[in-house]
């Protein structure tokens, strides 16, 4: 199947809010396909940050980690749903938003996971092992809430010139 992303849906940085300067905003069907296209454009939009290789790196992997998750849990076996991302950027670094329909959270919160050990095979990985030990891991502040029956994620990237930290 081709993908679904339009590259309309890509709007240019708005102003400055508290949170920061809105770089991207976009949403898109919870494909595969989809995210990775996403991803890439997200990357792009971050180019004016002068990432180095490592933040460049980081953020990827956790955009990755989170969008796939949404892919592959939220929604039911070949359902596609609607997935919203928007990336702020601020003195605290980079703010990631998302946003969709599918299916809570189990118990209702993010999993928290202590990560896997060495010696755990892939495949015995519970849900929400190794992802959710790398969003933690990559990601500061991070929130999760369900309301009027939409999945909310909101993260912190410590990133970008001039940010602080109080790491």
């Amino acid at each position: 199947m081709p993908p679904d992303l339009a590259m309309s849906q890509f709007v240019s940085p708005e102003r400055a809010s508290a949170a920061g300067v809105v770089l991207q905003r976009t949403t898109f069907p919870a494909t595969f396909e989809n995210i990775r296209l996403t991803i890439r454009a997200s990357m792009d939009s971050l180019a004016p940050l002068e990432l180095g290789e490592e933040e460049h790196g980081a953020v990827q992997l956790v955009l990755a980690e989170a969008l796939n998750n949404v892919a592959e849990h939220a929604f039911a076996p070949h359902e596609s749903g609607q997935v919203t991302l928007i990336l702020r950027h601020g003195r605290a670094g980079l703010l990631v938003e998302i946003r969709d329909c599918g299916k809570p959270m189990p118990n209702g919160r993010a999993p928290i996971n202590d990560g896997p050990s060495s010696e755990s095979a892939r495949q015995d990985l519970p849900e929400g092992g190794f992802g959710w030990f790398l969003i933690r891991e990559l990601a500061r502040d991070l929130i999760y809430d369900r309301r009027d029956g939409e999945n909310i994620l909101i993260f912190r990237v410590a990133i970008g010139k001039g940010h602080t930290s109080t790491e």
